[in-house]
């Protein structure tokens, strides 16, 4: 509607990405100026992006744009991947007889828009885990009304979408139109009270960056400490998918010069992806689990090399064994997390780092050593095994 808020763009926007996904359409798009001639009288074309007046058009597909840059973050952001999509979806019906065909046709278009959805939401949260924010706001965008268009406009599965256009607004420094998404899902979530702890978490984490960014730093403590209350009711204290929150809580401290206590949250966070990856490598270190998805890896990779610069700054000051063994154990924890991606070339290189520290700090026979010693050991078995299976396919 004209009152909700909407998300920006910034004002450069980088060159336009020239790939396109087997989803999408084929070739390079363009945007064309609109053709009034063949508009349709009483039509208002308006910006997917902005829901300005709109004067351009995608060339293949029906989607409208205010300038040239729109279109190029609109393509770039989400639009390679559901242009297909949109011609069907926003194609005039078609002249079908029978009440059933009509019925079969209406449940194929919205099994489209739940597959969309998911598309949608998994693009823009997986640039907000890049820092894309740019990117990350026409998928965001689409899925908020493909929400719309499946649940309906006061369903609680709109606040996802808009937890994201807060998100990327955040980083875009948007705080405004950050607070006015996050004031729709809390008012969507205060009519709705069994919408659920992780719903909750989500929104008192944005929150708590919202009040983070403001250098409102008692407010952030509130909501990140809400969001790890949340967060372990619905998923439990030690679980990953709490780690997070203590990290955010950690990032607080640190901004705030209180170097003791956010030393304390990153090493809970720390602790917890740890005990999850270990467990996963003993188990035999194969296929990823359902516990945790592909974009919360990413999340995770790149909270554990925060914290694990953060140590290394602080231990250029401190050279005791205690500050070099904590720098260990973030390279040890990120090792596992490469190696739980694949990326086992990577990984090896962190657990060997951290095994010498191991080795010149704790000694040859502490867990922490024989630990990290058998995981290298299986990623280098892992490694010969795949690298032999490249050879025999080569061959073959």
């Amino acid at each position: 509607s004209s009152s909700s808020p909407r998300a920006q763009l910034p004002a450069a926007l980088p060159t336009p990405c020239r790939s396109t996904a087997a989803r999408g359409c084929a070739g390079e798009m363009t945007a064309e100026v609109i053709n009034r001639l063949s508009k349709a009288k009483g039509a208002k074309y308006l910006c997917e992006i902005t829901g300005a007046p709109a004067t351009l058009v995608c060339s293949e597909c029906p989607v409208y744009f205010a300038t040239k840059e729109h279109f190029d973050v609109w393509w770039r952001g989400i639009g390679n991947l559901i242009a297909q999509d949109i011609v069907v979806l926003r194609g005039p019906p078609k002249m079908i007889g029978s009440e059933e065909e009509r019925h079969r046709r209406n449940e194929e278009l919205m099994g489209i828009r739940k597959e969309l959805l998911d598309l949608c939401t998994e693009t823009a949260q997986k640039f907000l885990v890049q820092g894309k924010y740019e990117l990350a706001v026409p998928g965001a965008l689409q899925s908020l009304k493909f929400a719309i268009e499946v649940h309906g406009s006061e369903a609680t599965e709109l606040v996802p979408s808009y937890l994201l256009l807060a998100e990327a607004n955040l980083g875009l420094r948007r705080l405004k139109i950050a607070e006015e998404f996050l004031s729709l899902a809390n008012w969507n979530i205060l009519k709705h009270p069994t919408a659920g702890s992780s719903l909750m978490s989500s929104l008192q984490r944005n929150f708590g960056r919202l009040y983070a960014a403001q250098q409102r730093y008692n407010e952030a403590l509130q909501a990140f400490a809400t969001d790890i209350y949340h967060s372990s009711l619905e998923f439990g204290p030690e679980n990953i998918r709490s780690a997070p929150s203590y990290f955010h809580m950690g990032r607080v401290f640190q901004s705030h010069q209180k170097s003791d206590r956010a030393a304390s949250f990153y090493a809970k966070v720390v602790d917890v992806y740890q005990k999850f990856l270990e467990a996963w490598m003993n188990e035999g270190g194969g296929e990823p689990t359902a516990d945790i998805t592909a974009v919360e890896v990413e999340e995770a990779i790149e909270i554990v090399r925060h914290i694990t610069d953060y140590r290394e700054k602080r231990g250029e000051d401190d050279l005791s064994d205690a500050s070099r063994l904590e720098t260990a154990e973030g390279r040890y924890t990120l090792g596992l997390l490469q190696a739980y991606t694949g990326d086992l070339a990577t990984a090896g290189e962190n657990l060997n780092i951290a095994l010498e520290v191991f080795l010149s700090t704790v000694g040859v026979v502490h867990e922490k050593t024989k630990n990290c010693r058998r995981h290298l050991e299986q990623l280098w078995k892992r490694e010969a095994a795949q690298q032999a299976l490249e050879e025999q396919q080569g061959q073959a």
